[in-house]
């Protein structure tokens, strides 16, 4: 077995989870309802000990977050630098076809064949809908046709900033309460 590995065991053996620790505190509660309310002085120790512990796992816990954190912001700069590079060569690609094209176009050829490729000029249609001609009667057509598709999406930072005017929400509206921890 590999020295690290060895280490690593050892280290991770000497160390509580924070479900222990947990649990060590359920312990010290059952010994202090046991001594009928009365805190000694080995349960004080007991739970100075734990409260060491738990001060230490949860700064464990925040340094790890910290460093997913950090991963986090590092994969989403990669995501960018990477989406950027593709646009790049995205665009050197049509920029490359546009010039073949033209080159195509230009000589009269709509088809030119070479050692490796076959060049051919193909015509295609791209269709988009123009919304300033299309009236309700139109779009409810489409719609019943299942051609279309009626998008509804509330907008609910609005619908919560009226309710907070109006001092009600409304019975359509699921309200979830949530906790989280503030670390600073």
């Amino acid at each position: 077995m590999h020295i690290y590995k060895i280490s690593l065991e050892i280290k991770l053996d000497n160390k509580k989870t924070l479900h222990d620790i947990i649990g060590d505190y359920q312990n010290i509660e059952s010994r202090i309802i046991e001594n009928d309310g009365e805190l000694d002085s080995s349960l004080e120790e007991l739970l100075k000990l734990n409260n060491a512990e738990l001060k230490d796992k949860l700064d464990g816990y925040e340094k790890f977050t910290r460093y997913l954190m950090n991963q986090v912001e590092f994969l989403k700069d990669m995501e960018s630098h990477y989406s950027k590079r593709r646009k790049i060569l995205e665009k050197s690609v049509k920029r490359n076809r546009d010039s073949m094209l033209n080159a195509l176009k230009i000589t009269g050829d709509k088809s030119i064949k070479t050692k490796e490729f076959n060049f051919n000029i193909i015509k295609t249609e791209r269709w988009t809908v123009n919304d300033d001609a299309l009236n309700e009667d139109i779009k409810n057509s489409l719609i019943s046709e299942g051609l279309a598709e009626e998008l509804f999406k509330p907008s609910i930072s609005k619908i919560k900033d009226k309710s907070k005017e109006e001092g009600t929400v409304p019975e359509w509206i699921d309200v979830e309460d949530s906790e989280y921890i503030k670390v600073s």
